[in-house]
């Protein structure tokens, strides 16, 4: 088994990143890569740490990368990526990250106002979280708001994320292109670091046809592969992406999306509930820079 999305808290999990490598070693994961978004402090935090005291597994170093594709955020997973190439280009700088979700929630707190939605006017970004989440759940901490949105946008997070703040039509739209990078920007980086890209969960945009945005992220001939298992992703949809990769020579990856209490009903190492992410998909690509 393997798990090549995880978070910790140099994002938005609630794991430490040494909690992490006791937990895969427990479950007896055989490979993990930790791809915090924007960040590589899991890594900087394990640097003088003997991995194989905690994990006796390889660990890939990764990172989740924010991305735009017409006109829509997305994310990019690089793995085997050289963590110090990455930290010299100030991409995923936390004064960077933190200087800009502010701004997004100061916009979005101000459009809860002009609304006459409840919320608390004490709200700043804390930790590596990022201002949707803040927002979305402070929303949610007052019943008075809830008339105001459909039932899939009030209980899910990513709903929210994807159909009110990427819709322009929506007043809690943030214009997000100017802050991110382009896939081929991204799909660069990670080669200039070492490291091979893939398209993370493509079922967990909000677009009107899947394929279409697939087959036109892919043909920009950028990345390296597409992440197949993921905790959004069914079964079949699972054995599409895999036969969509074999058609087109693409790699395969996949993860759970761990986030800790974040995502409760998330396991490690599994996609969809029992269902393991096999080591077999790797092995076409396990990067030489693994611990």
């Amino acid at each position: 088994m393997i798990d090549l999305h995880i978070h910790t808290t140099t994002s938005d999990g609630s794991d430490e990143p040494i909690d992490i490598l006791i937990k895969a070693q427990q479950l007896g994961l055989k490979c993990i890569s930790i791809t915090d978004h924007d960040s590589i402090g899991a890594y900087k935090k394990l640097k003088n740490t003997n991995i194989l005291n905690h994990f006796k597994g390889k660990l890939i170093p990764g990172c989740e990368f924010s991305a735009v594709h017409n006109g829509k955020p997305i994310e990019i997973l690089g793995y085997g990526i050289d963590i110090d190439i990455i930290s010299s280009t100030g991409i995923v700088s936390d004064d960077k990250f933190y200087e800009r979700e502010n701004a997004y929630l100061k916009k979005m707190m101000d459009v809860c106002r002009n609304l006459n939605l409840k919320y608390s006017d004490n709200l700043s970004i804390k930790g590596k979280y990022f201002s949707t989440q803040i927002l979305h759940a402070d929303l949610r901490k007052y019943p008075e708001n809830e008339k105001y949105f459909t039932k899939e946008i009030w209980e899910s997070l990513n709903a929210f994320y994807r159909t009110c703040v990427n819709n322009p039509d929506s007043p809690f739209f943030l214009d997000q292109a100017k802050d991110y990078l382009t896939v081929q920007e991204a799909a660069a980086l990670i080669k200039k670091a070492g490291g091979k890209s893939f398209l993370a969960h493509l079922y967990g945009y909000f677009v009107d046809d899947h394929e279409d945005f697939l087959n036109s992220i892919v043909s920009l001939n950028a990345l390296d592969g597409i992440e197949c298992y993921h905790s959004l992703h069914s079964m079949d949809k699972t054995k599409y992406l895999l036969n969509y990769c074999n058609e087109h020579r693409l790699y395969a990856s996949g993860g759970s999306d761990y986030h800790g209490t974040l995502k409760p009903n998330v396991k490690m190492g599994e996609s969809i509930t029992n269902t393991k992410i096999p080591y077999d998909i790797l092995k076409p690509w396990l990067p030489s820079n693994v611990t």
